[in-house]
């Protein structure tokens, strides 16, 4: 009887430790299941819709994991931060909607095929900036905003935030930062182009302008460096054509579509 009852508080301490080691980014993820994460605040790219992860991404992903017969693979969307680290720390095995930052994250041991390809914008609150400055340089003296995580602005932009020659302040979503904007706390803000002109268009904002393209990001899966071994690349292998098939016969394209529509 005492061995019953002390094997069954062990099945559920084990339990509890497999579902807080999800929920807080640490631990690795059981040996037959593939986990995918991805932002869960990022429309129309990433987001969350009665509790399950929905948007661009998540609609080509489940397409392509429907396509594989990837029967142990799942999606989860948690906060942008919280994924990145689920998936440096093994708790997860791909990084969904990443873009190609190998430096920033070395933890990443294999990119996807790209998902689609995301236009990066610089928007500044009116009169804030001049035609034909240059990004990041002209931009010195200004208060950016950025989601926490985010590497979109670039590489230069974080070495003159570095060097204290812009300042930056971060929130957790674009909505936040947008906000900040129309407000006056903060003067400009990088972000992809699509998403944030859908919000705008959605609240109604008439007093910021896209000032300037700062670059063209792909979209991947960043595969983790705990995700490896011969199953691992067959997963990939598999996933990456499934996802060319799919921009090749337009269902991507279709995805997309359907959610700029909707937005």
């Amino acid at each position: 009887m005492r061995k019953q009852v002390w094997q069954r508080l062990r099945a559920i301490v084990t339990g509890l430790m497999a579902g807080l080691s999800l929920a807080g980014g640490g631990g690795a993820a059981a040996d037959d299941e593939i986990i995918l994460v991805q932002d869960n605040a990022y429309p129309p790219y990433m987001s969350v819709t009665t509790g399950e992860p929905d948007g661009v991404y998540a609609a080509v992903i489940r397409e392509a994991l429907r396509r594989t017969n990837a029967a142990s693979a799942t999606l989860r969307a948690v906060p942008w931060t919280r994924a990145t680290v689920l998936v440096e720390k093994g708790a997860a095995h791909g990084l969904v909607g990443s873009y190609y930052k190998p430096h920033e994250r070395p933890w990443i041991r294999r990119w996807s095929e790209p998902l689609f390809r995301e236009e990066v914008a610089v928007f500044c609150r009116k009169d804030i900036a001049q035609p034909g400055w240059i990004y990041p340089d002209d931009y010195k003296g200004l208060l950016f905003g950025n989601v926490t995580g985010y590497k979109a602005p670039g590489p230069r932009f974080f070495e003159m935030v570095d060097q204290g020659t812009i300042k930056l302040e971060e929130a957790q979503t674009t909505e936040q930062n947008l906000s900040k904007l129309v407000l006056g706390r903060i003067d400009c803000y990088v972000v992809e182009r699509l998403a944030t002109e859908i919000l705008m268009r959605a609240k109604g904002i008439n007093t910021v302008d896209l000032v300037a393209i700062a670059s063209v990001e792909p979209a991947y899966i960043g595969y983790s460096e705990h995700f490896n071994g011969p199953q691992a690349d067959a997963f990939i292998d598999k996933m990456d054509q499934a996802i060319k098939d799919m921009k090749e016969d337009g269902t991507v394209d279709r995805i997309v579509a359907s959610y700029i529509a909707g937005s």
